[in-house]
């Protein structure tokens, strides 16, 4: 057998778009010249979860700071709008991380993984109103195909 690097860039053909496997990410940018301002209990679909999906682990990244309160959601709006983090603050210091592993995010549902048995979306659920921070959503994931 070859060896494989997990890093080997792989991509399949879903509905005649490429998708990448292994790591999805989007920026959220609440500043007015960005994607806009948002409201308290906003909610962002963030990441689009193909069917057949195992996501494993699902993190934030802190880019820029909201200058005051704010925490964020991740999860499934339907299933669980906290699952993979829960009330992470987006006031933190530039360049912090969070991730569904770690216990101190206080993630609950889906922090051992969430398995897509349809295409879905990761949202993110801004508890604040918030116009200066910028942040990533990313995720790691596989996906089943049995043809």
């Amino acid at each position: 057998m070859a060896t494989v690097s997990y890093s080997d860039k792989k991509t399949m053909a879903d509905g005649g778009v490429d998708i990448p496997l292994g790591f999805m990410a989007a920026v959220i940018d609440t500043t007015s010249g960005g994607d806009g301002n948002v409201s308290s209990s906003d909610i962002w679909e963030a990441l689009s979860i193909p069917a057949d999906a195992v996501v494993t682990e699902c993190g934030l990244a802190v880019l820029t700071a909201e200058g005051g309160t704010a925490t964020v959601d991740v999860g499934l709006t339907g299933s669980g709008p906290d699952g993979f983090l829960d009330g992470v603050s987006i006031n933190a210091s530039a360049g912090t991380c969070f991730n569904s592993l770690n216990a101190a995010t206080g993630a609950d549902t889906h922090s051992g993984g969430h398995y897509f048995s349809s295409a879905d979306t990761i949202d993110v659920l801004f508890n604040n109103a918030c116009d200066a921070a910028k942040i990533m959503v990313w995720c790691r994931f596989f996906i089943s195909r049995t043809s």
